[in-house]
């Protein structure tokens, strides 16, 4: 008989993990990640794949990338004002009712578009084609331009030298339908010309030596030389004196070291404010050429002038020519308006309002 005692194993209690999938604990969360992922997916590839249509001419519709070449043109040119004044102008008002240079930006860029995709289907319609001269000036063109753009610019604005091929024979064939429609329209410029009064805008060419008597700060605050400066700034002048009645040029008169006395060359019309003073000006304006002043006081300084051209007729002829080209575009205008009633366009300001001038189509430097 075996006596040995029967070892009983103590039975430990099983906990048993849940069987519930994570999973199904998960799929809310699941769900909503699935979403959002998706929709982002679908953002990029719209925002990549559509870009709303900016306009319709003729029929064919016109989005951002198809027209980015007259954006980047006056988005650029609006840029340069901007830097002018700062880089803070993008959104200050520059117009009598209020608008932004980006609105105003925005508005001339939609206007070019229109304006020359409209003129370049007329000049087609009417059989316009690039001559070979135009075609090698178009590449030429073409070459320098895309040498000077960045790869950002290129890319951001899908700047192929095809697409810009095409872009530049377009306003190369609209400037040359625009010079044909202008000699049509006979402007009478010999009119215009003699509406400009020559002795309104006469230019009186000069040079002078000068000694300041006063100073301004870097904060723009101008202090004015004491009795005992002034006194030695006109003594300063005044021994240049001789030395420039016998000098034929007067860019030599005064030493490069000498630092109180400064040559420059100017010119004015009788209308222009002048630093000299009424009496001192109307004397300069009766100098005949090459004659020299005496030693003259103004508000800044001490001057002695010397007249180089009593009659210069370079002032006149700007104002001519300003006048001639403001008639040229007002004669235009007119004719593009007609132009533009036989090609049906429409704009979808839907799509225009948000645009964004100012890093639309440029590369913030």
């Amino acid at each position: 008989m075996n006596n040995s005692k029967k070892i009983q194993t103590k039975k430990v209690k099983e906990v048993k993990l849940s069987e519930k999938p994570i999973t199904s604990i998960s799929k809310p969360w699941l769900i909503t990640s699935l979403v959002l992922v998706v929709i982002l997916i679908g953002a990029l590839l719209f925002d990549q794949l559509y870009t709303p249509n900016i306009m319709t001419v003729d029929g064919k519709k016109y989005n951002l990338k198809d027209l980015s070449y007259y954006f980047y043109t006056v988005e650029s040119r609006y840029a340069s004002y901007n830097s002018m004044f700062g880089g803070d102008y993008w959104d200050m008002p520059i117009s009598e009712n209020g608008a932004s240079l980006r609105e105003t930006a925005k508005k001339d860029a939609v206007s070019e578009s229109l304006r020359a995709t409209i003129l370049y289907n007329e000049a087609v319609k009417q059989g316009y084609k690039l001559t070979a001269e135009e075609q090698k000036t178009v590449k030429t063109t073409v070459d320098n331009l895309y040498d000077k753009l960045t790869k950002e610019e290129i890319r951001k604005n899908h700047f192929t030298k095809s697409y810009l091929t095409k872009m530049i024979e377009g306003t190369t064939l609209v400037s040359r339908f625009r010079q044909d429609k202008l000699k049509e329209a006979k402007i009478d410029e010999a009119k215009i010309k003699a509406g400009v009064s020559y002795d309104e805008f006469k230019q009186y060419d000069i040079e002078y030596l000068y000694a300041a008597t006063q100073k301004t700060d870097s904060e723009g605050k101008v202090t004015e030389y004491s009795a005992k400066d002034k006194k030695a700034a006109l003594d300063k002048l005044t021994s240049y004196y001789d030395k420039a009645k016998t000098t034929k040029d007067w860019s030599k008169v005064v030493p490069t070291d000498e630092t109180a006395i400064i040559y420059k060359t100017s010119n004015f019309i009788k209308s222009d404010t002048s630093t000299f003073p009424d009496d001192f000006k109307a004397e300069i304006m009766k100098m005949k050429n090459n004659d020299i002043s005496t030693v003259r006081q103004a508000s800044t300084g001490y001057f002695i002038v010397r007249m180089v051209n009593n009659n210069s007729s370079e002032r006149y002829d700007t104002e001519v020519s300003t006048a001639i080209t403001t008639e040229q575009n007002k004669t235009f205008d007119k004719i593009y308006e007609e132009i533009k009633k036989s090609h049906p366009n429409k704009l979808n300001d839907g799509a225009i309002k948000h645009l964004k001038m100012g890093d639309l189509t440029i590369v913030s430097k």
